[in-house]
């Protein structure tokens, strides 16, 4: 599989403060030892937290704007297939949004949305035909590659079927045979989609909302100007809540009612890998819920990497996404879940849905993790002493350096992923040693100087 690079790193920039370090889920992606940080593309999961976290601006977000911009210029045969965060992130002006890409050349505009609706239906399908004992949500591709490298055994219960922005372009290809030989443009919240469209093999050019709302104002391009442009396929129904932490648990109910009481929603990469790292312990004792609605990102998508709003509050950001659900459940009466309505909203979703179409596998990408060595007692007890860590008081797990513990640092040391100067005891008792050097080698002086003063003392009395 190709590497996948999510960021570039300015070297003028980084400053190796450690701060990339101290957010990343998979520390050992970074390597500390030298004056800036480098990343191992192969164990990096794309989460990106270190893009928010880095407040030099050392970390630059990778995605395909240029390529796709090139692309259209050169009159290629291009159509969007457009996030529902696009709500969020373009606030009142999302269908304007869609005006400006029909201007660039792009023919047919796709809603994820409606590729959402399709996702629900495969998870549903799934549960009732395999009756699995737990299903890991996959629109989240950071969440996925996790499981791939670092937690191998929870792949049999990632969700056997596509996100929804693959269910989309799927369903482009097989229902829309005009647009089979057309390259796809995706407007996406995430940095982390790239990696998903090079496994699944369907997806062409990954363009972040970000770049494209810095494009706009770079260019003094207003939206306003530019007509509002329905999109091509079917109208989503309450899936356009999908981008929204608990959207696909809100849209499964539909489908499942009640199902939110064998689920579980969490998100935020602080908690969601913390989980997933104690998800096979509660699997076995019977204890994991049947379906976890899971995003890396706090504010879900529409706060994702890929966008500028991940400082912004989850109120605002949401508002806007729930104004949309009201208007598209309000188009297809379904907002007293009229059972009548309901049944006939299914139907259109049936007329899309065809079985093993959307059907996902997972690689196994722990060999990636190969090349780091998990030291021994004895080895980790050397690297210790080189940390200048004599007793068990030493150990204090302050986390300066980046890391959660002084086990996780030493064990970054022992692959060579880091060195012991970006130790803070270690600094501190260097700093300490070298104070008692300066202050004996500063009391000898004083004292060679008296000795020197009582012999001129001497002479002058002899004088």
């Amino acid at each position: 599989m190709t590497e996948t690079t999510f960021f570039t790193i300015d070297e003028e920039k980084c400053v190796n403060c450690h701060q990339c370090i101290a957010v990343c889920s998979a520390k050992y992606a970074n390597n500390g030892v030298n004056e800036t940080i480098e990343v191992d593309n192969n164990l990096c999961i794309g989460c990106g937290e270190c893009i928010k976290a880095c407040t030099h601006n050392a970390r630059i977000p990778v995605d395909d704007f240029e390529i796709a911009m090139k692309a259209l210029e050169n009159a290629e045969k291009v159509i969007a297939i457009v996030a529902p965060a696009v709500a969020s992130n373009f606030p009142n002006q999302y269908l304007k949004l869609n005006g400006w890409l029909k201007s660039l050349g792009i023919e047919a505009i796709f809603d994820v949305s409606f590729g959402a609706e399709l996702t629900v239906k495969s998870y549903v399908e799934h549960i009732k035909r395999n009756k699995p004992k737990m299903v890991i949500a996959q629109p989240c591709p950071a969440i996925v590659r996790y499981v791939q490298i670092y937690k191998p055994e929870l792949i049999p219960h990632l969700a056997p079927a596509d996100s929804p922005m693959v269910h989309s372009m799927k369903m482009v290809k097989e229902f829309y045979p005009k647009y089979n030989k057309h390259k796809m443009l995706i407007v996406s919240p995430c940095v982390a989609k790239k990696v998903e469209f090079e496994e699944t093999g369907v997806g062409d050019y990954n363009v972040t909302i970000t770049k494209i709302q810095n494009y706009l104002l770079d260019h003094k391009i207003d939206l306003n100007i530019f007509p509002e442009t329905e999109f091509d396929n079917d109208p989503a129904e309450r899936a356009v809540l999908f981008s929204t932490p608990g959207g696909l648990l809100e849209t499964a109910e539909r489908e499942v009612p009640n199902i939110r009481y064998q689920s579980r929603k969490i998100e935020g990469p602080h908690t969601i890998y913390k989980y997933l790292n104690h998800l096979p312990e509660q699997l076995k004792k019977g204890m994991s819920p049947l379906l976890i609605d899971c995003l890396n990102c706090e504010l879900g998508c529409n706060g994702g990497t890929g966008t500028n709003s991940y400082d912004k509050s989850p109120d605002e950001l949401e508002y806007y996404i729930h104004q949309r659900r009201i208007l598209a459940q309000e188009e297809h009466n379904t907002s007293d879940n009229d059972s009548t309505s309901i049944s006939k909203y299914e139907k259109l979703i049936d007329k899309y849905w065809k079985e093993e179409l959307y059907d996902r596998k997972y690689k196994n990408l722990s060999e990636n993790t190969k090349k780091l060595s998990i030291p021994s007692e004895k080895q980790l007890k050397e690297i210790y002493l080189l940390m200048d860590k004599q007793e068990d008081a030493d150990i204090r797990n302050c986390s300066s350096c980046g890391y959660d513990s002084c086990e996780i640092m030493a064990t970054a040391i022992f692959n060579n992923l880091n060195k012991t100067e970006n130790c803070h005891h270690y600094l501190h008792e260097e700093l300490k040693s070298k104070t008692e050097e300066i202050t004996k080698q500063k009391q000898e002086i004083i004292t060679d100087t008296e000795v020197v003063l009582g012999l001129i003392q001497k002479i002058r009395e002899m004088v």
